[in-house]
C-alpha cells in the first residue's frame, strides 16, 4: 500500500533533474529503437544513418545504439533547458509535488 503525500519544494537539484530525463528518454527511445530494428530486419527501412538505410541484422543491431545516442543527446539539450527553466520557476514560488511512497514493512 502507498501513501499520497504532496510536498512542497523550493528547487529541484539540476543532477535530480538530468537524472529524470536520462531516465525517461532512455525507457522510451532505446526501446521504441530496438521495435524500428525489428523492423528493419523484415526489409523496412525504417533505421537509417546519413540519410542511407540500414536494413537487415545490421538495421537490428545499429538501432539499439541509434537510440541510446538520441536518448544521450536530447538529454544534455532538454535537461539543460528543463533546469534552466525550473531554476527561473523558483525564483517565483516553490514547486508542489504529488509523491506516492511504499508503506514501510518492519521485519
Amino acid at each position: 500500500m502507498s501513501t499520497n503525500r504532496i510536498l512542497s519544494i523550493r528547487r529541484l537539484g539540476t543532477g535530480s533533474v538530468f537524472r529524470l530525463a536520462a531516465i525517461g528518454f532512455s525507457c522510451s527511445l532505446i526501446p521504441f529503437a530496438l521495435l524500428m530494428g525489428v523492423f528493419a530486419l523484415f526489409g523496412f527501412h525504417t533505421v537509417s544513418w546519413n540519410q542511407q538505410p540500414i536494413t537487415g541484422v545490421k538495421g537490428l543491431l545499429a538501432s539499439p545504439f541509434i537510440g541510446l545516442f538520441l536518448a544521450v543527446l536530447f538529454t544534455i539539450f532538454i535537461g539543460t533547458f528543463l533546469s534552466l527553466g525550473l531554476w527561473i520557476y523558483s525564483k517565483i514560488r516553490p514547486l508542489a509535488l504529488q509523491v506516492f511512497e511504499d508503506a514501510k514493512v518492519d521485519p
